[in-house]
């Protein structure tokens, strides 16, 4: 009898660590979630960021952090995360630079995009626009193909920085239309929008939607066309650059959010709830989407398939236009 009763507890408690975790996982967020962001306040990844974490706070009653950790082409803002601990409080805001881009750019990474991270949910989508100074002769996408081939370098493009969506645009640009067009980089859509709207050293340029888009409806920039396959519900008048002949052209910027490897699933689906959950909210969804941008939820593994196929694009234009980074 006695040995029975000594079996029994011995099974009890080599279950207890068993117990404990899954205690944790039900009583799921039991502190602060801290949400890392790549690129400085005000951007499309930080409105986001915050939008949906006030909702997903007041949904649990625990705050939801944003920590804004620009530089490095969010590498620095990657690492933190793919070192922290798998245990739901930490996630990382993510674009195409952090998970779809840099893996092909540079030649050394402190993290491995496709290994280190649990994809959590999408947020939102946006298409980038082809924006012009209003003085630059082009005013639709077949004419700016036509000036630039008929004078070779002598046309720049502006982008956010090197190694961004808004730079690979312009290359996959330049590969489909074989024209030679100058890149221009600038330190953030800010800068890049200012710099156009200027007519400083380039021309025209792929820029997000959100930062452009007042300053076109104030006649301060023309629109040539938008990036993505598919016309912007924003502004379905506008026609894709596809549409003007660049055939095959598809490429946009995207939100997404991601927890370090390892992650528990169930934790993994809880974030997911409270984020498509705040997105779904009437209000979440009016305010993102009257800033330029789709909101795109998906589910962890929708999330997952969607920054494989985007890697494999970026890719594609990071090796044909033979851009490499130490």
């Amino acid at each position: 009898m006695l040995r029975k009763t000594w079996a029994a507890t011995a099974l009890v408690l080599a279950c207890c660590p068993i117990l404990a975790a899954g205690a944790a996982v039900s009583q799921f967020p039991g502190r602060p979630i801290r949400m890392v962001v790549p690129l400085a306040p005000g951007g499309n990844a930080d409105i986001v960021a915050r939008t949906v974490g006030q909702k997903m706070g007041e949904n649990w009653g625990k705050p939801v952090v944003v920590d804004n950790r620009p530089g490095a082409s969010g590498i620095i803002a990657a690492e933190i995360v793919a070192r922290a601990a798998p245990d739901g409080y930490t996630m990382l805001v993510a674009g195409p630079a952090q998970v779809a881009i840099n893996p092909s750019l540079y030649r050394r990474l402190p993290y491995n995009a496709a290994k280190d991270f649990s994809p959590v949910a999408l947020g939102i989508t946006s298409p980038m626009l082809l924006v012009a100074h209003p003085s630059f002769p082009a005013n639709t996408t077949k004419e700016l193909i036509e000036l630039a081939r008929s004078r070779p370098r002598a046309y720049s493009y502006a982008s956010v920085g090197i190694g961004s969506p808004q730079h690979l645009a312009g290359e996959l640009f330049k590969m489909i239309t074989e024209t030679q067009i100058v890149h221009v980089p600038y330190k953030g859509g800010g800068p890049a929008t200012a710099a156009l709207v200027g007519g400083q050293e380039a021309q025209f340029g792929f820029v997000g939607m959100g930062p452009v888009l007042p300053h076109v409806k104030a006649g301060r920039l023309k629109l040539l066309g938008i990036s993505t396959a598919r016309r912007s519900p924003a502004i379905p008048e506008v026609p894709t650059l596809h549409e003007h002949g660049v055939k095959d052209f598809d490429v946009s910027t995207w939100t997404a959010f991601v927890a370090p490897a390892g992650t528990p699933k169930s934790v993994v689906a809880k974030l997911n709830a409270g984020i498509v959950g705040a997105l779904n909210l009437p209000g979440v969804r009016e305010y993102l989407t009257n800033t330029g941008v789709e909101v795109t939820p998906s589910t962890p593994e929708e999330l997952g398939r969607f920054m494989a196929s985007e890697a494999v694009k970026f890719r594609r234009i990071v090796q044909a236009a033979g851009m490499r980074l130490d």
